[in-house]
């Protein structure tokens, strides 16, 4: 578990609108702070549902870049106040390894684990599950390992295996009700388990790398989207795109970029995260140099900006809240409230 202390510079990337309280004579500020001082300004706004907004990333294709996003957000919402759930959906547990946790470990249980003794009736104890990222609860993680591939051979039997997730979610409130959103990685392969995780939001956060085979692979993941909604009444799942890997020297950037705006400019995202080595080197594999994402290991970089921008925008168009609070981080435009439930 880490005590994250953060620069003030780093604060006011997050929420810039917040810019003129920080007093350069405070060195560092935690999440615990950070909330503190938004919750100054929440004013007599009104006290909303407590349950957590569910951000699923998905995509039809490997290396686009999935878990650097929900590594990445989950990191900045945790930074910007909020209390934050990272599910690791990928028996690669690549997400689980980013944030510091060795997946070889053998205390490890994974959400297959938990979304089984839900579905036999028996008592599931989440808490015993979380690997603590960062102090007071801020940013907590379910780990995976490779047993999380186990999953569908049981699944495949199991009476409505496509909501499980969600009736785990629903069923344990009280727990999860604790954090303000749980974000999930899932894995880029087809699967009962992916079904089920994707099936506990609205909306799908679908990571497109800006070349022509990610887009192919959005088309895909469309059809898998159509398809579930056609199968699901009254469920109408759409899709949130973030384009990762931009580099404005690069004509295939720009022209798939180009292609997205397009073809799907209401549900582009309006930030894009550049091609980048920081985010290669999020997960380290010298001894004594931590693994984390970029706004732990490097705050000043273009990297960081832009992940910033996008939890911006994020934290507002899902409306994250904070303490019972839609506190907004974005003061010029309006966006879609695509809330759960």
């Amino acid at each position: 578990m880490k005590t994250i202390h953060i620069k003030p510079s780093t604060v006011r990337l997050l929420l810039p609108l917040l810019a003129s309280e920080l007093a350069d004579s405070k060195a560092t500020w935690t999440p615990d702070t950070v909330r503190s001082l938004r919750m100054i300004h929440s004013g007599d706004l009104p006290i909303q549902q407590p349950a957590p907004r569910v951000i699923v990333s998905r995509m039809a294709k490997g290396g686009v870049g999935k878990t650097t996003i929900i590594a990445n957000l989950g990191s900045a919402l945790a930074m910007m106040g909020h209390k934050v759930l990272m599910v690791d959906g990928d028996p690669q547990a690549s997400l689980t390894s980013m944030m510091g946790v060795d997946p070889m470990d053998d205390g490890i249980i994974h959400v297959g684990h938990l979304m089984h003794k839900c579905y036999m009736r028996q008592p599931v104890c989440i808490k015993d599950s979380i690997k603590a990222i960062y102090s007071d609860g801020h940013l907590d993680l379910i780990p995976a390992d490779i047993t999380l591939v186990n999953v569908d051979s049981w699944l495949n039997g199991a009476v409505s295996r496509e909501l499980l997730f969600a009736r785990l979610l629903r069923e344990n409130e009280d727990f999860f009700c604790r954090y303000e959103t749980i974000l999930v990685d899932t894995a880029p392969a087809t699967s009962v388990l992916t079904n089920a995780l994707m099936l506990a939001g609205r909306e799908l956060l679908a990571v497109v790398m800006l070349n022509g085979s990610s887009i192919k692979a959005l088309r895909v993941l469309e059809s898998n989207v159509a398809e579930i909604n056609a199968a699901i009444p009254n469920l109408d799942m759409g899709i949130h795109i973030v384009a990762n890997g931009w580099h404005g020297g690069y004509s295939d950037c720009r022209q798939a970029l180009d292609s997205l705006v397009k073809t799907h400019g209401d549900q582009l995202n309006e930030n894009a995260l550049p091609l980048s080595t920081s985010f290669r080197r999020q997960d380290s594999l010298m001894d004594g140099i931590p693994s984390g994402p970029v706004l732990e290991r490097e705050p000043s970089s273009d990297s960081a900006a832009s992940v910033a921008a996008l939890a911006r925008s994020l934290a507002d168009r899902y409306r994250i809240l904070l303490d019972g609070r839609f506190i907004r981080v974005l003061s010029d435009i309006v966006l879609k409230d695509t809330a759960n439930g």
